[in-house]
């Protein structure tokens, strides 16, 4: 149920409450009042029967006194009298004034309440003529009761009727800013991140805004940062495959070839019987094998380093440092590589940064020399640099998603990672810095250090 409608809902159980409270007190009420005149008519119409009765003699027109009596409470509102004879015949009665607007038998039947009345006998010398019987009627005073309850009624109907309506147009004003922004946390659902909501309206509700509208924009940037990702990342796939696809071409290929013509050669020369160019032809088959095996190792390595970081990150470098010295021959590589054991998971990450912050310097910096250095500071950090002496800082501006990927790496880690100028020199350094765990995380927890080989 909509919010305003379980407002509205708890306000009309409120006013019906009030509503029944007020019914039960004006049944209280009128209970007490009609009571009350009824008791006050009997004591008076008794007072004005006994008075009549005193005055009647047993003269021959003592049964006219008698009719007088009867017909004075003509038009009465409460009382009925009547002239009963000896042998309990009714003779006559009084005419009582009929209400206005009759109750209901339900209501009057609530509030008419015990029977009320009295048997006055005639004197000793007009015993003939019967007695006299006076009845409390309270038709009249429940019309009254009714009255007031209608009247009472449609005041406080109005009443409920004018505050639900003022309820429900001052809770909907309210309520519009949470409309908004539910309005807009469902388009954010359904993935607009372009939905904006205003900063206005009550001072409780600006920082839920201020805090949706930052939550929207952090995610339209991420969401336009994932797709500048996913669009370099089938760059970088791209230009991996045509790597791959050159290396295959250029260092595999012709030793197939080579193999393939001394593998055809054999046979001639067996059918000669020159044994020794079979033995030179076989050497070289071997050589183009070995040499074919050495490339194809370089490259998985490239492509599934795990193997080679179970081993150690040392070995790993070195084996990064042999790929790109088959490649770029013309480049110096300097290690600083400590040979110790860290957690896989930072052992993977310092192999990555180093792995793709080389292939950054050789592609974008066009470096003469390139220095890898992976070593524990004093302060628990794992500190490793890529520098070199290429185009300098220039390069900084032309990282794309490796650097977006190491600094996404980094992060998790919860470790830092900067760019500057290469000290001493043109050229670039990246440097990132990874937390370590203690001395005593390790002794607790020894599988940290374990790796996958283990």
């Amino acid at each position: 149920m909509p919010l305003r409608r379980r407002l509205l809902a708890l306000v009309a159980l409120v006013l019906a409450l009030c509503l029944i409270g007020g019914g039960v007190l004006t049944y209280w009420h009128g209970l007490r009042k009609i009571d009350l005149e009824m008791s006050s008519a009997m004591e008076v119409a008794s007072s004005a029967v006994s008075d009549a009765l005193a005055t009647i003699t047993s003269s021959a027109d003592a049964s006219a006194q008698a009719q007088r009596i009867i017909s004075s409470f003509d038009g009465d509102r409460h009382i009925v009298a009547s002239l009963v004879g000896p042998g309990g015949s009714l003779e006559s009665t009084s005419r009582l004034q009929k209400p206005a607007d009759p109750p209901p038998h339900w209501l009057y039947g609530l509030l008419a309440g015990a029977p009320r009345s009295r048997t006055f006998a005639f004197p000793a010398d007009a015993k003939s003529l019967g007695a006299i019987e006076i009845h409390a009627d309270p038709h009249n005073e429940v019309s009254e009761v009714w009255e007031d309850l209608k009247l009472k009624f449609l005041i406080v109907s109005s009443f409920c009727a004018i505050v639900l309506a003022l309820i429900y147009a001052t809770v909907g004003r309210a309520l519009r800013p949470l409309e908004q922004l539910s309005s807009a946390l469902e388009r954010v659902g359904d993935g607009d991140y372009t939905a904006h909501v205003a900063e206005a309206g009550p001072e409780d509700l600006k920082p839920i805004y201020r805090a949706f509208n930052q939550m929207a924009e952090r995610l339209r940037t991420a969401e336009q940062h994932n797709q500048r990702l996913n669009e370099q990342l089938s760059t970088v796939q791209e230009e991996e495959r045509s790597e791959i696809s050159r290396d295959l071409h250029d260092e595999i290929g012709p030793f197939l070839f080579a193999a393939d013509v001394d593998a055809q050669a054999i046979p001639l020369l067996v059918s000669r019987d020159a044994s020794s160019e079979i033995v030179e032809r076989s050497k070289a088959i071997r050589q183009s094998v070995q040499h074919m095996q050495v490339h194809l190792r370089g490259i998985l390595s490239r492509l599934r380093p795990t193997l080679l970081i179970d081993q150690g990150l040392i070995i790993a470098v070195e084996q990064l440092v042999a790929f790109w010295k088959a490649r770029r021959p013309n480049i110096v590589f300097t290690m600083d590589i400590e040979d110790a054991r860290f957690p896989a998971g930072i052992e993977e990450a310092a192999f990555r940064i180093l792995q793709e912050g080389t292939s950054n310097a050789v592609r974008h910096g066009q470096p003469s020399a390139i220095g890898l250095t992976a070593r524990q500071a004093p302060d628990d950090m794992l500190r490793v640099v890529v520098s070199d002496d290429g185009s300098g800082i220039v390069a900084k501006g032309t990282r794309g998603f490796g650097l977006a990927g190491m600094r996404e790496r980094v992060a998790l880690l919860n470790g830092r990672l900067r760019i500057a100028d290469r000290e001493g020199g043109k050229g670039v350094m990246l440097i990132v810095e990874i937390p370590l765990p203690s001395a005593r995380s390790k002794k607790d927890n020894p599988q940290a250090l374990t790796t996958s080989a283990a």
